[in-house]
Order: C-alpha cells, then structure tokens, then sequence
C-alpha cells in the first residue's frame, strides 16, 4: 500500500509538471496524445481550446485555464 501511495504522488507530480510546462492548446493536446487511450477525445479538447482559449482535460475534466491558441 505505501509503495502505490509513493508511486501515485510521483505520477502525479509528473502530470503537473507536464501541465505546467504546455502553454498553448497545441501543448496540451501532444501531453494528452502521449498518454491517452483514446486520442480522439485530444482532438476534441484541443477543438475546443482553439475556440475558448481554455483547456480542459478530456478525461479528467480537470480545467487548465488559459493557454494560447496556437
């Protein structure tokens, strides 16, 4: 149990590190490719970031914020 607790905080850790470096629509859309199971849904938050200038995750549902629509 204490190892899947170590192991989640650094996966989380990597997530938001990831996160944090993207600064564009387009940046986010390669770190969710890289890791989805279905990029389809990449596509669809990136449509949207393009629209909004917002990002939200398509599988987390957890909101970015800004990010520039490039």
């Amino acid at each position: 149990m204490r190892a899947f607790l170590i192991l989640s905080v650094a996966s989380f850790g990597l997530l938001a590190a990831d996160a944090a470096r993207a600064t564009s629509c387009s940046d986010y859309k390669s770190i969710c490719v890289s890791r989805a199971k279905t990029p389809q849904k990449c596509d669809g938050a990136w449509k949207q970031c393009m629209r909004t200038g917002v990002y939200i995750g398509p599988e987390s549902g957890t909101n970015h914020g800004q990010a520039d629509k490039r």
